[in-house]
């Protein structure tokens, strides 16, 4: 299924920055959580509506991805404006880990 997806409790971690912050989470902003997730036939994942995190295609071989973190999921703290945890907006990727966190019921 293409499209955005809503998910209130979605957020974003990263373990290392360039500016050396520490691990940090980064919520979701309450009002769009109608913009978690978008999943794209001709792309990785999109994180937020405005490309927080795009993964591009054959995001291992070319720097078609980006980061944009201050739109759609917050800013860390201290931080405002828009963030690019990997020190620039474009970035070429090794590995990128998604994780569903399921509570018990």
């Amino acid at each position: 299924d293409d499209g955005y997806k809503t998910s209130p409790k979605a957020f974003l971690f990263t373990l290392k920055c360039h500016s050396e912050h520490a691990p940090t989470k980064m919520r979701l902003k309450e009002r769009n959580n109608g913009y978690a997730v978008c999943h794209n036939y001709s792309s990785g994942p999109v994180f937020g509506a405005g490309y927080d995190i795009f993964v591009g295609d054959n995001a291992n071989s070319r720097s078609s991805s980006s980061t944009n973190v201050g739109h759609t999921y917050e800013c860390p703290a201290g931080l405002s404006g828009r963030y690019n945890p990997t020190g620039n907006p474009s970035f070429h990727t090794s590995e990128v880990e998604v994780f569903s966190v399921q509570g018990k019921e």
